[in-house]
């Protein structure tokens, strides 16, 4: 919390692209080089920094200068992003209950207002609503479990909270409908196909993370009653990576197949939660991490293309190598990163997670390799899509080299936290 209150009073006093650049990288040094990821600090039972808020704090703050860099109107995305920025620092600042759950829920308003304000389709509406009725209507228990929490004398999430399992079951949809978990991912598609670029930026790499970080915090709370639910979630979650890796498949729309590629990622991240072991939990924060930058970095390609080309449509684009090869090379590079090809933190994270569903059960290595098969076949299928046939479109502007620079640090983080990896274990 020691830097949210001088981080909001310097925002204001900075009007330009390079001041707010400069800012955010002194930031983030300052932050990988002073925070140590090995303690933990509570300030008045209220606020806390440990090793998971730190480090999706820093995911937030690449992920907005990230953002500042992909745009072209500066003002207009500091005005819509700030908001959600500084509620998602505050979020993951907040040890009690209460206060996380105002958070947790206040950042949909902004994220509406981005969708509804800067969308382009009339179906921004639809895609509002859906955000609004599953996340709200999910919410609702969680916020029954946090007040009856009363008899704890403390909403700290340090305190053990005892219920039932039935109710443990309906406080953890609020998370598993942020994540989104298969079954409650309809809304997902619908938000990124109609949000802005700046708006799909921030859903993939931090807004999809708040409900893993949720159920980081809430399930050591209630653990001998979770592992009742662990054959469901995890048997739900496979089900769900199988399914939307073939839904991939079949789709058109760029914007929509990384969307549900996304669902597929987070259904890996629940099952590495879910199999309540060390290797698994790190997995799924790593994981967490590499899909922010990786989803991040392809929604600004996806844009790309469509500034030039008006188009989304797979089929439209052929012979992309021809006419563009630097940005085919990004491409290619985000590709193998989305598919976890080494040295990324991808990689780790896959292994890790599957070397947790093979202590949890062996039988699940089938239903990763096919999963995997899937993964790899979409994530080919887009790129030979895009880079090769003989090209029919043409464009009258090229990428320009801030493009670049966004993109670069996108895929830094991914292979230089391999020369890190100590500061993340416990």
């Amino acid at each position: 919390m020691k830097l949210t209150l001088p981080l909001i009073s310097s925002l204001i006093m900075f009007n330009y692209l390079p001041n707010l650049m400069y800012f955010f990288m002194v930031l983030l040094i300052s932050v990988l080089l002073l925070m140590n990821l090995k303690s933990t600090m509570i300030l008045d039972n209220i606020f806390i920094q440990d090793k998971f808020s730190i480090v999706l704090i820093i995911l937030t703050l690449i992920s907005t200068l990230l953002i500042i860099l992909s745009t072209s109107n500066v003002k207009e995305t500091v005005k819509t992003i700030m908001p959600i920025f500084v509620i998602l620092i505050m979020t993951f600042s907040m040890l009690n209950t209460i206060m996380f759950y105002i958070m947790f829920e206040l950042v949909l308003i902004p994220t509406m207002i981005l969708i509804m304000k800067s969308g382009k389709q009339p179906e921004r509406l639809q895609a509002s609503i859906y955000l609004m009725i599953y996340t709200i209507s999910a919410s609702l228990p969680l916020l029954i479990n946090i007040i009856l929490m009363k008899n704890n004398q403390s909403f700290s999430m340090l305190y053990t909270l005892t219920t039932k399992l039935n109710m443990i079951l309906l406080f953890t949809l609020a998370f598993l409908a942020k994540m989104p978990m298969f079954l409650f991912h309809l809304w997902l598609p619908k938000a990124h196909v109609e949000a802005p670029l700046e708006g799909s930026m921030i859903l993939a790499a931090v807004l999809l993370k708040l409900g893993g970080y949720g159920l980081i915090r809430f399930l050591p709370l209630c653990i001998s009653k979770v592992n009742k639910l662990n054959n469901w979630i995890i048997s739900i979650s496979l089900i769900g990576a199988m399914s939307t890796s073939l839904n991939c498949i079949r789709q058109k729309d760029l914007k929509s197949l990384i969307a549900y590629s996304s669902v597929a990622h987070m259904s890996f991240v629940l099952m590495g939660m879910f199999s309540m072991n060390y290797i698994g939990l790190m997995g799924a924060l790593l994981m967490m991490i590499a899909h922010g930058l990786s989803s991040s970095a392809l929604f600004f390609l996806v844009n790309d293309l469509y500034f030039k080309y008006h188009s989304r449509n797979i089929s439209s684009f052929k012979g992309l190598i021809t006419i563009s090869p630097n940005i085919t090379f990004w491409w290619f590079m985000f590709m193998a990163i989305n598919i976890s090809a080494p040295p990324t933190i991808n990689t780790i994270s896959e292994i890790f997670i599957m070397s947790s569903m093979i202590l949890w059960n062996n039988i699940t290595m089938i239903f990763i390799f096919m999963i995997s098969i899937m993964v790899t076949s979409f994530s080919m299928m887009m790129f030979l899509n895009l880079s090769h046939n003989k090209n029919e479109m043409k464009s009258s502007t090229q990428t320009n080299f801030k493009s670049y620079i966004s993109l670069f640090i996108h895929m830094v983080p991914l292979i230089l936290v391999l020369s890190k990896m100590d500061m993340l274990m416990f």
